[in-house]
């Protein structure tokens, strides 16, 4: 490979002056060649709206990354679906940015988080919601079944700790945890991690190590509500635009044909990340069982033997996108796979033409304290244009 910062791609044949709309191809794919995001101030850790952390997540896009990729491909008014959100930081920096974003994912985790970002409730109803759950916690902490929480995670907290998870568990799989996204997610955040917000012993906040230390009763709705003092302290942008977040399978985007003005996306890397085992508690809270957990890992995408199910998902995004418009995604080499050389036959097979892949060297990017990092050390951009 050579150097990995530079277009490895056909760029020279978009021509000059090439626009959609505002966006003058050639100039967005020359701006995003420099990799923009690694220089001050987007390359700081916690560049962005707080909103960006609500809850963590492994191999979380850089909101950085997702803020240019925004900017560049798209127009303000413009409609931005990301099919495979995560927690919902394209759809998110697209609401930021005056555009409509718009998140699906299958996971619920995923969902709801999306959810809280791109259709936030006013400070006076999540204060309301947090008072109906502190009730629903006073009354019901005495008598949860404890059956109901798998054995590793009694292993994670104080007894009386994990009385009142089960019970806020309870009251969201009751009252729709889709109506109370916002307050479903901080609580995401805080179910475990090192940190003293963390309800857990300590772990760690994005995968849930084996826990250590004592167990120590933290309350729940008191640590709850500071998470969510926490997020609430830095008002939204000035252009922010409401969007829309789907609990949705990526073969049936739940969008109309030729209704979307450009797909910004980082789908999960080729077999490189367990995200069912890494987000085990978190998935348990949204309701879904060890042994669902189990049942579904075959359907999660980073866990398909073949990347030919790429077939179908660039067919999907054909029908959903606007003629002309792009489809860009964040990708990575994950060992001997290229994931972008490999993708890119299945793309031009469904109507896309491919303009550009640019590569990064990502071997020295933070850790985050998490020891296996995978096999990926170049991460790349793969920017289609729809032509059929």
């Amino acid at each position: 490979m050579n150097d990995p910062q530079l277009v490895m791609s056909e760029v020279g044949q978009v021509e000059a002056g090439s626009k959609r709309g505002s966006v003058d191809i050639k100039e967005a794919l020359a701006a995003l060649q420099t990799l923009p995001y690694k220089f001050r101030p987007y390359s700081s850790r916690y560049w962005g709206h707080p909103f960006h952390f609500l809850v963590s997540y492994p191999s979380k896009l850089k909101p950085s990354i997702a803020h240019f990729l925004v900017h560049l491909f798209s127009e303000r008014g413009e409609v931005v679906l990301d099919p495979f959100s995560g927690v919902g930081t394209i759809p998110f920096e697209a609401c930021s940015q005056g555009r409509f974003g718009i998140g699906c994912d299958v996971n619920p985790l995923a969902f709801y988080s999306t959810r809280a970002k791109v259709q936030p409730p006013t400070t006076t109803l999540v204060h309301d919601q947090l008072q109906l759950l502190e009730s629903y916690v006073r009354e019901h902490r005495q008598t949860v079944d404890f059956g109901e929480a798998e054995e590793e995670i009694m292993s994670y907290y104080h007894t009386d700790t994990l009385r009142e998870i089960l019970a806020a568990r309870n009251f969201f799989l009751k009252y729709s945890v889709e109506n109370h996204s916002f307050l479903a997610a901080c609580m995401l955040h805080i179910l475990h991690g090192n940190r003293p917000y963390a309800l857990s012993r300590r772990s760690h906040n994005i995968m849930p190590w084996p826990p250590k230390g004592e167990f120590i009763y933290k309350p729940v709705v008191q640590l709850l509500g500071e998470k969510v003092h926490r997020a609430l302290k830095v008002s939204l942008p000035v252009d922010f635009v409401k969007g829309q977040a789907f609990c949705a399978e990526v073969h049936g985007l739940p969008v109309d044909d030729s209704s979307i003005d450009c797909i910004v996306t980082s789908p999960p890397f080729h077999g490189n990340r367990d995200f069912l085992r890494m987000n085990r508690i978190r998935l348990w809270f949204c309701g879904w069982s060890y042994e669902k957990q189990a049942a579904m890992k075959a359907t999660f995408i980073e866990n398909q033997k073949d990347i030919s199910v790429y077939s179908g998902i660039f067919i999907e995004f054909h029908r959903v996108l606007k003629p002309s418009r792009f489809c860009i995604l964040h990708l990575g080499v994950v060992g001997k796979l290229d994931m972008a050389t490999s993708l890119t036959p299945y793309a031009e097979a469904a109507g896309f033409k491919h303009l550009a892949t640019i590569y990064e060297d990502t071997s020295r990017l933070e850790s985050h304290g998490i020891r296996d990092r995978g096999a990926t050390h170049h991460h790349q951009f793969l920017l289609l244009q729809r032509v059929s």
